[in-house]
């Protein structure tokens, strides 16, 4: 999930202010994947030096405190430099807690880690001798190692903590103790270049990262080659003496090395520079309040029972721009055709065509760590044989529990997972104002600006293709998950769409569009709070959502979605986590979500739950009985889950719940 990097140089092949200029470049380029902390780590002659903040990587090293660390930390006198560095997306416990970001030190041991360790609480109890001082995940990763370390040879040790994990890691671990280095991957997203004489090695995330790095001219593009990047493969380690730099790649599966005899190992010291003064409170540091506390905004159900519905699907009164006929049969089922279907045949005949026989990336999986995309990435994988990467756009409201599943699956799958990161913290504020906005006048139809952040998906998506030279990006987005009534409520009317194309993002035309801008357009002029600095960002998300190409390649065109099947495989093949506070798997990834499908179901009585259930049972796959009962049942507001959103934006729930209260009722 986070940005990591390494450079190991001997025989003073580099200048001091060639290393300098490297560290500055790499902690920069890795900032894409993170931007909520920041540390290095550099060896020396008498141990370790590490330096975190929490603040981006471009920020850390503009400060003072860094020039002052560098100063006093920098040592070539050995004729070796290493150093390791971390650009971190806060998973796992919270960056204002100094310990809980990264390098994780350890006795004689510093490591990165990119992804997440998911089964870190089982580790912890399965080794009582063992001490856990941070929320870090990492931690347990840098104590096992440590721990295997005093009855193990290096490798094995390496071995025997990837055999012993469970989820995404990619490694890079400098041994003081022993005046070694390791980088080590399970799913992939690790890559390294070497100089020609073999005296530099360079490692990074990402293989961009690396081509960037070399093409910036100066000394890389002499020492460098962007024809010798080269990745690391699901399972494979690479041993370096700081000493003599002598390579030494291992596969993790292979069977353990023959001598039994631990490394030999000497005390090191590992000073630390961290902040010490941001010790506070984090949103993430305390457990749900307990339900009770929402019992003054629970959803009388018997009101919303009472709303006139289709007789044939679920779809409620309230909806914009439903009709009903004679026989109580909605306009939307009367419209409706099935979702045609391309067949396996022609699917697998595509793929052959697509899939490449070489150890490069055939496809871009776009992955969100959501159910119909996760069980596309194992589709992709297992079913078809294709050797994709996988490709995410957090922008702050992607849950934890996504992030964790992601992990499941790209571990699982050997996937490499390239992400690119807003600045989390900017998105989250330009969130707090658009709903503090709202919450003066509140209209449903722009309840979809607290979700305009993610819209940039699209143009990082395409721009990640042109970048790694890939042409196909790979959807399994759900044909029948239709929202349309989000613009509905702006009078935007949807657009009919036959065939093939009901599988279209886009279904409004330019009439509709421009309703939508018009309603837009009014409600921030009777509220202008809505003019504030998040008005750029949601004017590129719309340019994104609705005007740049998305032309991608759909599973769903060609095989049928069955939610059983989809679910089945994702829990009982993958470990894939589910949410505690609904029965559903939809949306539970989505920090958003729960929020705004509140709104909706409160006011109007019904959510995007009622509409893919509705195209559920047009389609044959569920009676109209059981779709009611389902959407009840998924309808139910997940408050536990809506605590976390406003934590995480900085609002108070209470009183924007006894705001939406008030808002008077469509039905």
């Amino acid at each position: 999930m986070c940005g990591i990097w390494g450079l190991v140089s001997t025989g003073h092949e580099l200048n001091p202010k060639t290393i300098d200029r490297l560290v500055r470049d790499l902690m920069v380029l890795s900032e894409s994947r993170g931007k909520e902390a920041a540390g290095i780590a550099m060896a020396s002659r008498d141990g370790v030096s590490v330096f975190r903040r929490a603040s981006a990587a471009s920020k850390m090293i503009a400060t003072p405190a860094y020039h002052s660390f560098w100063k006093r930390s920098f040592d070539f006198s050995a004729g070796t430099f290493a150093a390791i560095g971390h650009s971190r997306l806060v998973t796992n416990g919270a960056a204002m807690h100094p310990n809980n970001n990264q390098p994780v030190v350890g006795k004689g041991l510093v490591t990165v880690h990119n992804g997440i360790i998911v089964n870190v609480d089982d580790l912890w109890k399965q080794h009582p001798e063992l001490t856990c001082r941070t929320q870090v995940d990492t931690e347990v990763f840098v104590a096992l190692m440590e721990a295997y370390q005093k009855t193990e040879p290096l490798e094995n040790a390496v071995r025997k903590v990837f055999h012993d994990i469970f989820g995404m890691a990619s490694t890079l671990n400098l041994f003081a103790d022993s005046g070694r280095f390791v980088a080590a991957t399970n799913n992939g997203s690790l890559y390294c270049v070497m100089s020609d004489s073999g005296k530099t090695i360079v490692f990074a995330s990402e293989s961009l990262t690396l081509h960037r790095l070399i093409r910036s001219g100066g000394e890389t593009k002499r020492l460098f080659s962007t024809g010798k990047i080269r990745q690391l493969r699901a399972g494979d380690a690479l041993l370096l003496s700081l000493t003599d730099m002598e390579p030494e790649f291992f596969r993790m599966d292979e069977d353990m090395a023959v001598s039994s005899a631990p490394d030999k190992t000497h005390e090191v010291s590992i000073n630390i520079d961290q902040d010490k003064d941001l010790l506070i409170q984090s949103p993430y540091d305390h457990p749900f309040v307990a339900s009770q506390r929402y019992k003054a905004f629970e959803i009388e159900p018997e009101p919303i029972r009472k709303i006139r519905r289709c007789t044939r699907c679920v779809m409620p009164e309230t909806m914009p721009f439903i009709e009903f006929d004679d026989e109580g049969v909605c306009n939307y089922c009367r419209t409706y055709q099935k979702h045609p279907l391309l067949g396996r045949d022609v699917l697998q005949s595509w793929a052959d065509g697509v899939r490449r026989h070489d150890s490069k990336a055939d496809a871009i999986v776009a992955f969100s760590g959501g159910r119909d995309s996760s069980y596309g990435l194992h589709y992709f994988v297992r079913e078809l044989g294709l050797h994709p990467v996988a490709f995410t756009y957090d922008w702050g409201m992607i849950t934890d529990l996504a992030r964790r599943n992601q992990s499941r699956m790209c571990a699982e799958l050997g996937v490499e997972l390239v992400l690119v990161s807003a600045d989390i913290r900017k998105k989250r504020e330009y969130i707090r104002k658009n709903v503090s906005a709202w919450l003066k006048k509140p209209d449903l139809g722009l309840v979809p600006l607290f979700m305009a952040g993610d819209k940039q998906y699209f143009y990082y998506a395409n721009k990640t293709r042109q970048q790694y030279g890939i042409n196909e990006v790979l959807l399994a987005t759900n044909p029948y998950e239709k929202t349309h009534f989000k613009f509905g409520f702006c009078g935007a009317k949807p657009v009919i769409l036959r065939g093939k194309d009901q599988g279209a993002l886009e279904s409004l035309n330019p009439s509709g569009i421009a309703r939508m801008a018009a309603h837009y357009l009014k409600q921030y002029a009777l509220n202008p709070s809505y003019i504030n600095s998040s008005l750029l960002d949601s004017i590129g998300a719309t340019i994104s959502f609705y005007m740049i190409p998305h032309d991608y390649f759909r599973l769903y065109d060609y095989v049928p979605w069955v939610e059983s099947i989809v679910d089945d495989t994702l829990i009982n093949q993958y470990g894939w986590e589910t949410s505690p506070d609904c029965q559903t798997t939809w949306r539970i990834g989505d920090g958003t979500a729960p929020f705004y499908n509140y709104i909706y179901y409160l006011v109007a009585g019904f959510t995007e739950n009622d509409t893919l259930r509705s195209n559920q049972v047009r389609e044959g796959m569920l009676t109209r009985e059981e779709a009611l009962k389902l959407v009840e049942r998924d309808n139910q507001p997940r408050f536990d889950s809506i605590q976390w959103y406003f934590d995480t934006i900085g609002l108070d729930m209470m009183e924007a719940l006894k705001i939406i209260q008030k808002i008077p009722r469509l039905y």
